[in-house]
């Protein structure tokens, strides 16, 4: 018997053996795994923490760029209307310069006109006065020679009377030389 007690004994204490590591084993690796467990959740969790963190930076990059893309589009629409403006100023400037020029010619052309209508105006008065002046010369010329033939007028009505007289003093004395005879 005694084979067959070490068949039944080293069984046994295998299987006591057995039992204790499988018992050591069994604790330890629900509490293994529950430590495994946890971890993997903790590392959930903290790749979840870590997206949530790194969405929540993109998302807080992505309104920054969104409200900077505003505020360029902002700017660049200022700045479009402004140089819309601004070629919208200097179109209007340029055609009220133009009409101010447009203007100016206009009465640059009547003042011209008003020059030579002017002009003209003098060129008669001159003429005008050239013929007033030789009017006036001829006037003095015939009044001088009025006045010469008022004399030589007069010389002769004297000496017409005269001859008037000696003739009337001729016939008185023929008259009186007839008579006497």
């Amino acid at each position: 018997m005694k084979k067959s007690k070490i068949y039944l004994i080293i069984p046994i204490v295998v299987l006591g053996i057995f039992y204790g590591y499988y018992w050591n084993f069994s604790s330890q690796y629900e509490a293994k795994q529950a430590l495994v467990l946890q971890a993997e959740k903790e590392k959930k969790i903290e790749k979840l923490k870590l997206e949530a963190e790194n969405r929540e930076h993109a998302i807080h990059d992505a309104i920054e760029a969104q409200k900077q893309r505003k505020a360029e589009r902002l700017a660049r629409e200022e700045k479009e209307r402004t140089q819309k403006d601004a070629k919208e100023n200097a179109r209007l400037e340029a055609e009220k310069a133009d009409q101010e020029a447009q203007k100016l010619l206009r009465t640059v052309e009547k003042l011209t006109k008003d020059v030579e209508t002017a002009k003209d105006e003098i060129k008669k008065l001159d003429t005008e006065e050239k013929r007033s002046k030789e009017e006036i010369g001829f006037i003095k010329e015939y009044t001088n020679a009025a006045i010469a033939n008022q004399a030589k007028l007069s010389e002769v009505v004297t000496k017409i009377a005269a001859a008037d007289a000696a003739t009337a003093k001729a016939a008185a004395l023929a008259a009186a030389a007839a008579l006497k005879k």
